[in-house]
């Protein structure tokens, strides 16, 4: 349902062109139709449990689990009143460093029991945790 993946190829894009390529690459992916019965309804509790979940992959694949910690705080962080549910995380390269993508589904929190229809992507650094990309729809 939820994915952690090593990309090969890394992200490659001029800074301008960078927020289409996410949303080109990583907005509509495969395990998306699986999570269309998450809702807003207890939003807060499934993002805990889908970011256990993602860190457990990504440590059982030995990648930085503790960054990515970091990094799905980071955007829980910036929801800002939107129900979140992560549910993808991403280890690839831009400009030679190592970064998480981190996929988010999303609505308005205040919208109870609505389906989380909308996809945000972070690009973090995952020795810094500088946000270093994002896209969204809506």
């Amino acid at each position: 349902m939820v994915v952690v993946k090593v990309l090969e190829k890394p992200l490659q894009a001029e800074p301008s062109k960078l927020e289409g390529l996410l949303f080109d690459e990583f907005a509509n992916q495969p395990e998306s139709k699986k999570l269309e019965s998450y809702t807003t309804t207890r939003w807060r509790a499934n993002f805990q449990v889908f970011s256990r979940i993602l860190v457990t992959k990504a440590a059982d694949q030995n990648l930085d689990f503790a960054s990515l910690e970091d990094a799905l705080g980071l955007a829980l962080e910036d929801a800002n009143g939107l129900a979140y549910l992560p549910v993808g995380a991403y280890q690839t390269t831009l400009n030679g460093r190592l970064v998480w993508v981190v996929r988010v589904k999303w609505e308005a929190a205040s919208w109870s029991g609505v389906a989380l229809s909308h996809v945000r992507m972070y690009v973090f650094d995952q020795q810094t945790l500088k946000q270093v990309g994002f896209a969204t729809c809506g």
